[in-house]
Order: structure tokens, then C-alpha cells, then sequence
């Protein structure tokens, strides 16, 4: 059998595993803990979506600062391995700690809150990097829709368990009530995690790793050259300018789909649940079509595709007013969100040196991160100040534009399977 009929290996399997571990989170903190804080921790001000957006952009620039330099770290000291458990018990810890940091007032919510945050993209960041190892250039846009169709089982488990814990709960209640949904979310990640952890055991080695004190000291000498000779690195860095407006869009839809539905269309934790679900449903089977396309039709014109769609799911949540309209745009979202960042993944895997995967994925966390701040700030400022999200999701589709412009002028490389060798466990 040939390497372009063996793309599903038990390597790819592994790989993905991770994904359904850390979708649990995923799926429920960085979505409903903006509503929660609004109104349970902040009591429902009306600055309240202003100190979110505060919030959400701190998380994202602390994790941006780090990802790099951790994952610099990682490729120097050959010790991916021990980060990545270590971040990944980090996001666990504090996902626990929330609900009990939340009776603290609003200072200790959001440092646990950001902790969780760091912990999870840090995590996340080493994971995506590992694309590299176990996916052929010809195959990465399907392997890598793979590992978010999978995750995205994770987040239907929690959510369904999410379901069942609001279930009997008054409408005026349920909000409370999410404080024991993070819990959950928190231990089921520590439950999924080991096999996830597990199936990534040997998957990428050093023959020579520098050692571990020597390769603290230089990490951050690492990323300063890799800053300084961003010539060697234009086109990957040019995708990143791009992922970074998409992504702009992509995470402040996150920090804030379930305050946009509540406040535009009056939904309870329940009804935004059941949402988040069908948007789960849509997006297993979509982002592996897509993946899969991006492979025969190319990642650029399938994101530039998924991307005029995402418009017209956030026109329906600004002006919307029919019963069907958030179903119309959760459904639009379920098609294209996980789509995008996977398609996203397999082109800047196409444009990474294998031996620089974990550092340069690591500023592919800082476009995702650092520069996403941004969005959160000026969504939160924004909705705070008319009263309304509406205008807020309107500025949305500057950033779109310019991100889908930017990745239209970007020369992409054509494939090399010669190459490409295959993971040795």
C-alpha cells in the first residue's frame, strides 16, 4: 500500500486521541464562563461585558507570550513530552478550582480563569505541532480535520453531561448551576487526558537533546532569532498575519456567542446547550469534508469559502430577529468554525521545518493569542457602550476581510512528500 492511501495509522489515531481529551474543555469554559462571570460574578453590570472582554484578552496574551518560548523549550530539550502533561494538569486544576475561586470576588475568578486558559493553550500549542510528525503534506489537511472531528466527540460528552446537569433546574437558575458544569468539564479532561497523553508517548525524539538547564536559558534566545530572521520564515509568518484576523473573529465569537444569544435572543443555559450541541453535531462530519477538500481543492481557496460563510453567521446573530435565526447561525458556525483552524493547521504545517515545529506552532499560538486580544477588548467595550452586541459583531467583519485579503496575496509552496518521513515510535 502506498503513503497516499495510508494516511489512517494507528500513529494518526493516537495523535487525534488528545483531541477529544481537551475538546471537553473546549467546548464549555472559554464558552460559558463569559456568562457566568457577567452575571453570577460581576452581578450583571452593565460594564459586566467590558470586564469579560478584559479578562478574555489577558488570558490570551499571557498564553501567547509563553507558547512560544515553552514550545522553543521543548524542540531544544527534546522534553515536549513532560510540558505537555504539565500544562495539560495546570488547565485541569484550575477548570476545578473556578466555581470555588468564584466565591473569592472577581480578582481570583479571573487569575484562575486565565490560569485554565494558559494551561489549556499551552497544551494545545505542543499537540498541534505534532501534525508534523504524524502526516504526509498530501494527507495533513484530512489528518488534521481528523483530530478536530474526533475532539469535537469530547465536547458532545460534555455537553450532554452539561444537559444533564441542568436538567429540573429553573431557567433563572441555571446560570448558578454552571459552576458545577465546570467541574465536570474539568475532571472529564483529567479522565480523557491519560489515554489522549498516553497514545502520544515516543511520538517525536532527539538524537541529540541539549541539556534541560542549558535549553531554559537559550529558549528565549530562540525566539529572539527566529523574531530577527523573519525573512527565513515570510511566507509562515504571512499565514499567521492572516490566521491571526480570522482567528481574531474565530476567538471572540467564542468568549462570547452565549452572552450574544442570551442578550439578542433571550435563551437559557439550557437552550444554549442544546445549540452548542447541534454546532457540535454539524462541525464532526463538516470539518472532515473540509479537511478533505483542502486536500483535492487546496487550503486556500476552502478557507477563503469557509470564511464567506462565517460572514453570514455573524450578519444573522447582529440583525436576526426570527425564532430560526440563532439555529440558522449555530448552524453556519458548526460548518465552518473547527473547519477554518483545522485547514489553517495542515497549510502552516505545510510551511513549518520539522526540526523548528514546536517553536514556530508556538508563535502560531501567539497569532492566535496575543493578537486575538484585541477582538475581546473591543467587542466588550463596544457591547458595554451601546447596550447591545449587535454594532460589536458588525466590527467583526473588518478583520474577516482583511484576514481572507491578506491570504490571497500569500505564495504558498507547492507539496513535498520526498520530504516527509513517517513518525518512528
Amino acid at each position: 500500500m502506498t503513503l497516499r492511501t495510508r494516511w489512517l495509522t494507528r500513529r494518526v489515531l493516537g495523535w487525534a486521541l488528545f483531541d477529544v481529551a481537551s475538546s471537553t474543555y473546549v467546548a464549555l469554559v472559554p464558552v460559558f464562563f463569559g456568562l457566568y462571570f457577567s452575571s453570577v460574578i460581576a452581578g450583571g453590570k452593565p460594564s459586566a461585558s467590558a470586564y469579560w472582554g478584559v479578562l478574555a484578552a489577558a488570558s490570551l496574551v499571557l498564553a501567547g507570550i509563553l507558547a512560544p518560548i515553552v514550545g522553543a523549550f521543548a524542540d531544544r530539550a527534546a522534553r515536549w513530552f513532560p510540558v505537555l502533561v504539565g500544562a495539560t494538569a495546570l488547565c485541569v486544576l484550575a477548570t476545578v478550582m473556578l466555581p470555588f475561586a468564584a466565591t473569592l470576588g472577581l480578582v481570583a475568578a479571573g487569575a484562575v480563569f486565565v490560569l485554565a486558559q494558559v494551561g489549556c493553550t499551552l497544551a494545545t500549542s505542543l499537540y498541534d505541532s505534532l501534525v508534523v510528525d504524524v502526516a504526509a503534506p498530501s494527507h495533513r489537511g484530512r489528518i488534521s480535520g481528523l483530530g478536530w472531528a474526533l475532539g469535537l466527540l469530547g465536547g458532545i460528552v460534555a455537553i450532554a453531561g452539561a444537559i444533564a446537569l441542568m436538567e429540573g433546574v429553573a431557567p433563572a437558575e441555571q446560570i448558578e448551576r454552571l459552576g458545577s458544569v465546570f467541574v465536570a468539564a474539568g475532571l472529564l479532561f483529567a479522565v480523557l487526558a491519560v489515554p489522549g497523553i498516553a497514545g502520544l508517548r515516543g511520538l517525536r525524539a532527539s538524537s541529540s537533546p541539549a541539556r534541560q538547564a542549558d535549553a531554559r536559558i537559550s529558549s528565549l534566545r530562540v525566539v529572539a532569532t527566529t523574531l530577527r530572521g523573519w525573512r527565513d520564515h515570510r511566507q509562515a509568518l504571512r499565514v499567521l498575519l492572516s490566521f491571526f484576523l480570522i482567528n481574531d473573529v474565530l476567538v471572540t465569537i467564542q468568549f462570547f456567542i452565549a452572552i450574544v444569544l442570551t442578550a439578542r435572543f433571550g435563551l437559557a443555559v439550557e437552550g444554549l446547550l442544546w445549540l452548542s450541541l447541534l454546532f457540535h453535531v454539524i462541525a464532526i462530519p463538516s470539518t472532515v469534508l473540509f479537511g478533505m477538500l483542502a486536500d483535492r481543492w487546496g487550503q486556500r481557496r476552502t478557507v477563503v469559502t469557509l470564511s464567506t460563510a462565517l460572514a453570514g453567521a455573524i450578519v444573522l446573530l447582529a440583525f436576526g430577529r426570527a425564532d430560526w435565526a440563532p439555529v440558522a447561525a449555530v448552524v453556519l458556525l458548526g460548518l465552518v468554525y473547527a473547519s477554518i483552524q483545522a485547514v489553517f493547521r495542515s497549510l502552516y504545517a505545510s510551511l513549518v521545518p520539522a526540526e523548528k515545529a514546536a517553536e514556530l506552532f508556538g508563535f502560531n499560538a501567539v497569532a492566535g493569542r496575543l493578537s486575538a486580544a484585541l477582538g475581546p477588548l473591543i467587542f466588550g467595550a463596544v457591547a458595554a457602550a451601546f447596550g447591545s452586541p449587535a454594532w460589536a459583531l458588525c466590527l467583526l467583519l473588518l478583520p474577516l476581510a482583511a484576514g481572507v485579503a491578506l491570504l490571497l496575496t500569500a505564495a504558498l509552496p507547492a507539496r513535498d512528500e520526498a520530504a516527509w518521513q513517517p513518525a518512528r515510535t
